[in-house]
């Protein structure tokens, strides 16, 4: 019997437990290490949780302070855009103040309708309604349709100023002449198409939700004109019911064979344009898009209606531009009225004075590069201005190089030759660039002359470059960020450097956000002298359309607006207000006047709440705030 506790066992079983003890602690060990690494992401998803809260606190002071500040303002127009602009940002987490807002914006609407009248008695400017280019009340309506297309469409009726209601009323009587095509551009005309284009959009938004609700709008709107959003609607309803689509373009194509297309040039252009994209929509035959398609019966129709139109006496430069433009279609959909319409349009071009007979020839959509150089010899200097630009589009679709740049060599005017071969340049980089070619867009980047198009390129492909997001990727992006900014003044000296300057921001809002911070400070400070200095030099100038009242008119967009820097630089304020809205709240408390602070501030708001499944106080979660 051997021992219980033998020498040799004592070593081998010490060797044992050493073994085990080791592998034990590697165990332990392991299990350490996993569980401080599950640890730490916790700890910091807990930190990133407590800046969201601070920082989702901090926007909604911004909203509330802008909307106390709101009663501050002037100008009942103003008031409304803010209101506007805060009903849109608190519609995802707080909806019953939003439709406050919303209302509130439509009774300075109001308000402000009531002053413009008073206004229009007292001026003494003679084409008032030409002058105010700024239409802030469809603006609005626009914001709040993007959330409830029916209170806007309720709201545009309710705040229709008294003339657009008479003018709307005239034109619900059949035939009534409101502008004859053969007159120039007729403002009071033009507001009345856009009010019926707004109406008829609204209710293409909320066809979606009701689309029988709809079909009964749209048909007491017709009463009023067509406008191309019926277009768009019967898109819509098609996609729920065929046959209710195809009942509601019965309806339209008969109010455009009974109206006389001569006195009412909105049906006649709304008719032009079902032409247009009745073709369009026969070509794509093979398509597996469920798109509505005005039957054989209705086109051809509409065309004779459109023929009988252009036969009839009368040759104005509105008529003829028209009927060129549709001719071809009309050609294939009753060719046996083709030599009679080819006829008429000879005969109407004769009448036309010679430069008006060039701009038809020489401006034509369907001209070749060749023919449009060769004609350039014969026309004014505002004819080839024209001319270049729509050569210049021309050009941009060649892809054999050589034959763009042989077509260039043959302008004999050498700014103008410059000025395309830059701008063939830039559509190579775009085209490249688009084809994911991003590494033969920088070098054709070098090929560029001018500064502003290089720094505008560079920034396009750096941000290119970043959305890759390969670690090289992002190394390039840097660098080409770099390069754009080493062309720019850091202290601009004029309004081009500065716009240079504010393209390297929008850059780095995107590769650096912290860089774009640094560069944007001492920026704020000259922004806020250029708006102080306009507004005393608006004082001077009953013309001006960027102040009122010494007031900063608010918009809620920048389009239009470039004259005013707040507006030009909206894009880079959102994006800033996202990279970071504790500094850029600091930033907007330096602007010394109340209506551009209030401005920036509802910017950086938007910009902040841009940010997709962005949860906000009261839980709900924040899906694009809208701009």
């Amino acid at each position: 019997m051997m021992p219980l506790f033998h020498p040799h066992h004592v070593k081998g079983d010490s060797m044992k437990f050493k073994h085990l003890t080791f592998l034990l602690c590697l165990i332990i060990f392991s299990h350490t290490l996993l569980f401080a690494q599950n640890i730490t992401p916790t700890e910091t998803q807990s930190e990133k949780e407590k800046t969201q809260k601070e920082l989702e606190k901090l926007v909604s002071e911004i909203l509330n302070q802008t909307v106390s500040s709101a009663s501050s303002l002037k100008l009942p127009q103003n008031r409304a855009v803010v209101y506007a602009i805060a009903g849109d940002l608190y519609w995802k987490f707080d909806e019953k103040r939003a439709r406050q807002l919303f209302r509130n914006s439509g009774n300075e609407i109001l308000t402000a309708n009531i002053e413009a009248d008073s206004e229009k008695k007292a001026d003494d400017l003679p084409f008032p309604i030409i002058l105010n280019r700024s239409n802030f009340r469809s603006e609005i309506l626009l914001v709040i349709a993007k959330r409830d297309a029916d209170l806007a469409l309720e709201m545009l009726i309710e705040t229709r100023p008294a003339n657009i209601v008479e003018g709307l009323a005239k034109a619900a009587q059949p035939n009534t002449r409101l502008e004859s095509v053969s007159v120039g551009f007729n403002p009071e005309q033009a507001r009345l198409s856009q009010e019926i284009a707004l109406e008829q959009h609204f209710i293409t938004l909320s066809a979606e939700q009701n689309p029988d609700k709809a079909i009964k709008l749209i048909k007491e709107s017709l009463a009023k004109g067509i406008s191309n959003q019926m277009i768009t609607l019967l898109q819509k309803i098609n996609q729920k019911d065929e046959k209710k689509a195809m009942d509601l373009a019965d309806e339209i194509v008969k109010k455009i064979i009974d109206a006389d297309l001569n006195k009412k040039s909105d049906e006649l252009s709304a008719a032009i344009q079902i032409m247009q994209f009745a073709t369009q929509q026969n070509a794509q035959k093979n398509t597996k898009e469920k798109l509505f398609r005005f039957s054989e019966t209705q086109q051809k129709d509409i065309a004779n209606k459109l023929a009988n139109t252009f036969m009839q006496p009368g040759n104005s430069l509105e008529m003829t531009r028209k009927f060129t433009q549709i001719i071809r279609i009309l050609e294939n959909l009753i060719p046996e009225r083709t030599a009679l319409l080819k006829q008429k349009q000879a005969d109407a071009m004769k009448t036309l004075p010679p430069e008006i007979k060039r701009m038809q020839q020489d401006w034509n959509a369907n001209s070749t590069p060749e023919e449009i150089i060769a004609g350039l010899p014969k026309l004014n200097e505002l004819e080839k201005t024209n001319s270049y630009q729509l050569l210049i589009l021309k050009i941009a679709q060649i892809e054999d190089e050589a034959r763009a740049k042989k077509l260039i060599e043959q302008i004999s005017d050498e700014k103008a030759r410059e000025f395309i071969t830059e701008q063939y340049e830039s559509f190579k980089i775009s085209r490249a660039a688009r084809n994911g070619k991003l590494d033969e867009a920088r070098k054709l980047i070098g090929n560029l002359t001018k500064k502003k198009t290089q720094i505008q390129k560079l920034v396009s492909l750096a941000i290119d470059f970043h959305k890759k997001g390969g670690e090289k990727d992002l190394e390039t992006s840097e660098i080409l960020m770099k390069e754009a900014s080493a062309l720019a003044n850091e202290v601009p000296e004029d309004e081009d450097e500065l716009n240079d300057l504010m393209e390297i921001v929008k850059g780095y809002t995107v590769v650096n956000p912290d860089q774009a911070i640094r560069i944007f400070e001492p920026i704020v400070d000259q922004i806020n002298d250029v708006i102080q200095a306009s507004a005393i030099l608006s004082k001077y100038n009953k013309r001006n359309q960027s102040f009122k009242k010494g007031e900063l008119l608010m918009r809620t967009t920048g389009f239009g607006s470039n004259e005013i820097l707040l507006f030009r630089y909206i894009n880079q304020i959102q994006r800033l207000g996202k990279a970071d809205l504790n500094r850029m709240n600091l930033f907007a408390d330096k602007f010394q006047r109340s209506d551009a602070r209030i401005l920036v501030k509802l910017f950086i708001a938007q910009g902040f709440l841009r940010e997709e499944n962005k949860s906000f106080p009261g839980g709900a979660p924040l899906v694009n705030a809208g701009f």
